[in-house]
């Protein structure tokens, strides 16, 4: 958290001290995010899997123009991708197996699965290369920067009425912080003096690690006993293409 709050300060000084500066052009996009990679694969057998599925990507950014064709820009990137709950289940049910192997569907009320979408907010830097053709501009960019994942979190729940105990299998993290890297392509058209429409292609890649352990609760009179049965971790590829549209604005 502390490191977060530094580089937020770190760009919002950096952001005031060029404010005097009117060769600013800001920039708010919005569009669809796909997955790629393992982190669009449902395989229960592999643990780079991300179950991930279309999602939702919101750009803010801003860019100074350091020569006609050079510019260096900021970023802030908030997206998110809902999680195949089938196969989601599907894994969390067979690794529960390794110590329950007899569930049918008769167990199946029994059973209950929460697990909420994918999430992270990205900040990141790097120059930008513009060609120009009269009034519309073709931008390329590289940046890289810090990834803050909001995780997935996964919980299966085996809970029989007929039982004194209950089966767990849940997340332990909840945050992961990691780098983040983005290369892409823009359009700008003019609207009007001051205002483009952008249309941009962009490929995001981060990484996030997911912590998870197994518990069975033994329910006592007065004192509910846990027992550890299994934990793991599994390191995920966040890879991802996002189609997005939105408007310049310039200072000058």
């Amino acid at each position: 958290m502390k490191k977060i709050v530094a580089l937020l300060m770190f760009i919002a000084l950096s952001i005031s001290a060029f404010s005097q500066s009117d060769n600013w052009y800001f920039s708010f996009s919005m569009g669809g995010s796909w997955p790629t990679g393992t982190f669009l694969k449902t395989d229960i057998d592999n643990n780079e899997s991300g179950f991930a599925k279309k999602g939702f990507a919101v750009l803010l950014d801003a860019t100074y123009p350091v020569s006609k064709h050079w510019g260096f820009k900021g970023m802030a990137m908030m997206n998110t991708n809902p999680v195949d709950r089938n196969w989601l289940g599907t894994k969390l049910e067979t690794r529960m197996k390794a110590f329950y192997p007899v569930i049918d569907e008769a167990d199946r009320p029994f059973l209950s699965l929460r697990a909420n979408s994918w999430m992270w907010n990205a900040l990141l830097a790097g120059p930008v290369f513009t060609i120009s053709f009269d009034r519309i501009y073709l931008d390329f960019q590289a940046l890289g920067g810090m990834n803050v994942a909001y995780l997935p979190q996964q919980k299966l729940l085996y809970e029989k009425t007929a039982n004194n105990w209950f089966y767990l299998d849940r997340n332990t993290s909840t945050i992961n912080v990691s780098y983040g890297l983005m290369a892409g392509t823009a359009v700008r058209f003019p609207v009007t003096d001051r205002l483009n429409l952008k249309v941009a292609v962009d490929y995001y890649r981060s990484n996030a690690k997911v912590q998870y352990e197994q518990i069975r609760v033994t329910k006592g009179t007065s004192i509910d006993t846990t027992e550890k049965l299994g934990s793991g971790s599994s390191d995920i590829p966040i890879e991802m293409i996002s189609g997005t549209i939105g408007f310049v604005y310039y200072l000058n």
